[in-house]
């Protein structure tokens, strides 16, 4: 092995990378500096390339001495498994539109899969520029011949190259690949989780959120003509719901044209931020006003003590109820609903064969489309004598868009934009993205209808709605830092005494102490002396300012943008909120030296709580008695079984063990599995079996039932249970529970047939 090899493979891995950055940049980079952005680009990958082979020749030198293709295949090997990478991020990224950072480590490997499966853009065919770049990469290792002569040339452009790496990295803003940022942002996470491990606390100050709860006011109360009983809430959170889409000025209008209107006969918060980029924020900030933890509050393995919305308003003797259309065990929220006492949780396990879902061309589903997911809500909330909180999550807004009726939608989606008087740049930005627009309208008219319909309910009149967007939709371009977090917030109620704009800025964050200040203030209910909410309250400014301070997670892992004020920091680099909540950079180094301080201050404060169990004092926090805990001497049994098989499923897994008739080894491993994935039906039915075999009819019946409740269509737990009435000569049970099997799995011939026959093993009488 030589110094011109070395040098062409850094040439051949740099012009592949280059290649690809460049076809990237060119079809989906800002247009602005397109060239510019291009040149530096080119450099920078002949840069990484040479630090890459430069960084590896020691090794590669060494392992020639054995023989000198094995030295050349671990540079081969190494720069394809870095073409690979960079060319999957890059696909990511123009699928999109995001730069692919450490939130990769926030979800498990099914979640990914899952996550991916839903582009739009995923296809063999889609892949064109892998295969592509692949023949690229062996045809410039094959065919690149360098030299003698040249090698001096050649050598001294890639040290030019690292020199321009070198000094990019100083850069306030540098130029960056799709892979570089990953390895930054991977490196930064890993830093961090480092020092997240080791931070320390003044024990003089042991609750650093806790504080009076004297700094919300009632604002909600000053604008509804409350009745002497108190009201019902019903919070919408639509899926992607950003005010580039909806509102007034907003950057893309017109396809939400019944919130524009019931914005304009509500209280609408214009300048209004989700505290989260991505959905698995949504919850904790609107319900709990909590921090984010290390990948998010939900992703906490145990939660700490903390309060919400939903346990809260239960103590003030509300009915809870929740709707979605897809699982609710997706980004851990069925846990976190469970541990606050959410009462009814409606998912996709829970509909009937009269609901349809939606899927795409290959079989992928979310779950149900939002037009059902209201019907269902309609069928379900019904008046009851005590109050009533329920919260619907929708879900069509999201890849893969797909959703009843998505000709029709489609077709308005081309008339609105033929007559809308955007620039033709918006307009053939949309035209790429016609499904997303013509979900946003299929989503704004399920909600019309729904509001319609709940008219006739006698709950209505005493009833507040809350609609907010979980973040702003990602494929579509974002035009600054901070639009992903820019939704709407509109609270309508036909109590409402007039409508109003408020221009000040809130945050999800402010929504439960609002909403729990007025149900204090007005109903007389004990208000907390101390608490440990981050937000404060909605703004009743109708100017435009700020008085707050709202941290921003922009993905799991990354708590890396912060509001103070007009001012927004993100990346390192200070802006200034405008009117129009548009960005302007600016360099005041005494504001942004105050805003960096504040966000490490909460970067610190969010590790130590959420590792500590230090968010509120456990004599304040809401306790659930059912909650799952292990002791040290569990741990290590689970250990035992679990983390020599990581690569395999712990459901598989206890099952083995529970075949094996180490029936509480078993059981342990079942209720390991479900504190975390509490829909996972098939270790539910496994441990109802488990009860079986040791004769606990009890438990076992249990089991089997709360199965049944939360999935009626969940096949085996029927077989399940009418082994166990079969066994304990239960004919009576058994009929009862084959009605209820011919009533929710109606559509499926061969499982009837198979319950007649369970059926036919009891006396003829029954």
């Amino acid at each position: 092995m030589n110094l011109r090899f070395l040098i062409k493979s850094a040439f051949a891995i740099g012009l592949t990378l280059a290649l690809t950055d460049l076809l990237t940049n060119i079809l989906y980079g800002e247009k602005t500096s397109l060239v510019l952005n291009s040149i530096k680009l080119i450099f920078y990958d002949f840069g990484i390339a040479a630090l890459i082979v430069l960084v590896l020749s020691p090794f590669s030198l060494l392992l020639s001495e054995l023989h000198f293709l094995v030295g050349k295949s671990l540079i081969y090997t190494i720069g394809f498994i870095v073409l690979l990478a960079s060319l999957l991020l890059n696909k990511y990224y123009a699928t999109t539109h995001l730069t692919l950072g450490s939130d990769l480590y926030g979800y498990s490997i099914s979640d990914i899969k899952m996550i991916v499966s839903t582009s739009s853009d995923v296809s063999v065919l889609s892949f064109w520029p892998i295969f592509l770049f692949v023949g690229v990469f062996i045809a410039a290792f094959k065919f690149l011949i360098i030299k003698e002569k040249q090698k001096i040339w050649f050598g001294t452009f890639l040290l030019l190259a690292i020199g321009f790496c070198t000094f990019e990295s100083f850069s306030k803003k540098p130029v960056q690949s799709n892979l570089s940022f990953f390895l930054k942002d991977s490196l930064a996470y890993l830093q961090s989780s480092k020092s997240a491990k080791t931070v320390t606390w003044d024990t003089t100050n042991p609750y650093p959120l806790l504080r009076d709860n004297n700094k919300t006011e009632d604002l909600l109360g000053k604008y509804l003509n409350l009745k002497p009983t108190k009201p019902n809430i019903l919070m919408i959170v639509v899926e992607g719901l950003g005010r580039d889409f909806s509102g007034d000025n907003a950057e893309y209008p017109g396809f939400t044209p019944f919130l524009d209107s019931l914005a304009n006969q509500s209280l609408s918060w214009t300048n209004f931020v989700s505290n989260a980029g991505r959905s698995f924020g949504a919850l904790p900030s609107i319900l709990g006003s909590l921090p984010f933890g290390k990948n998010g509050f939900l992703d906490l393995e145990t939660l700490p003590d903390h309060i919400s919305l939903i346990n809260q308003l239960k103590k003030s003797n509300y009915k809870t109820a929740y709707f979605e259309g897809g699982d609710a065990d997706f980004d851990r929220k069925l846990k976190y609903l469970n541990h606050e006492g959410m009462e009814s949780i409606v998912d996709d396990n829970n509909y009937g064969t009269e609901y349809k879902k939606s899927t795409s061309k290959d079989g992928f589903s979310w779950g149900y489309p939002d037009s059902e997911i209201f019907r269902k809500a309609l069928n379900d909330i019904k008046p009851i004598e005590q109050p009533r909180f329920d919260l619907i999550l929708t879900i069509s807004n999201h890849e893969p868009f797909v959703f009843n009726d998505k000709e029709k939608f489609m077709a308005m989606a081309e008339e609105k934009l033929i007559n809308s008087n955007m620039s033709g740049n918006k307009k053939s930005v949309l035209n790429k993205h016609k499904d997303i627009i013509a979900a946003l309208l299929y989503t704004d008219a399920s909600i019309k209808e729904f509001l319609t319909k709940y008219k006739s309910n006698s709950n209505y009149e005493n009833t507040i709605f809350i609609i907010t967007g979980d973040h702003r939709l990602v494929p579509i371009p974002q035009k600054d830092e901070i639009c992903r977090y820019h939704v709407p917030l509109i609270i309508h109620s036909p109590m409402l005494i007039k409508s109003e704009k408020f221009k000040g800025i809130s945050s999800h964050m402010d929504i439960m102490p609002s909403i729990l200040a007025l149900i204090n203030n007005k109903y007389g209910e004990k208000r907390m002396d101390k608490v440990p909410w981050i937000g404060t309250g909605l703004s009743e400014s109708l100017e435009f300012n700020n008085q707050k301070d709202i941290p921003l997670s922009r993905y799991k892992g990354a708590v890396k943008d912060f509001v103070s004020g007009n001012k927004f920091l993100s990346d390192k680099t200070l802006y200034e909120i405008d009117e129009k909540f548009e960005l302007s950079e600016i360099s005041d180094g005494d504001d942004f030296d105050k805003i960096e301080n504040k966000l490490a201050q909460f970067q610190r404060i969010n590790n130590y709580v959420t590792q500590n169990n230090k968010i509120i004092p456990a004599n304040l926090a809401f306790k659930k008695s059912n909650s799952q805990y292990f002791t040290k001497e569990q741990l290590v049994i689970i250990d035992k079984h679990l983390k020599a098989k990581a690569e395999e499923d712990p459901f598989m897994i206890a099952r083995e063990v529970a075949f094996k008739k180490q029936y509480d080894e078993a059981l342990l491993l079942c209720n390991y599995i479900i504190k975390d994935s509490p829909n996972h039906f098939d270790c539910r039915t496994l441990k109802g079996r488990i009860y079986a075999w040791n004769g606990d009819f009890e438990n076992a019946e249990t089991e089997f039932k709360g199965v049944i409740d939360r999935s009626p269509r969940y096949k085996d737990a029927y077989s399940a249970i009418l082994d166990l009435y079969w066994w304990n000569d239960k004919p009576q049970k058994a009929k009862e529970l084959a009605k209820k099997a011919k009533e929710n799995i109606n559509d499926d011939a061969d499982f009837q047939k198979s319950v007649k026959m369970a059926m036919a093993r009891f006396d003829k009488s029954i």
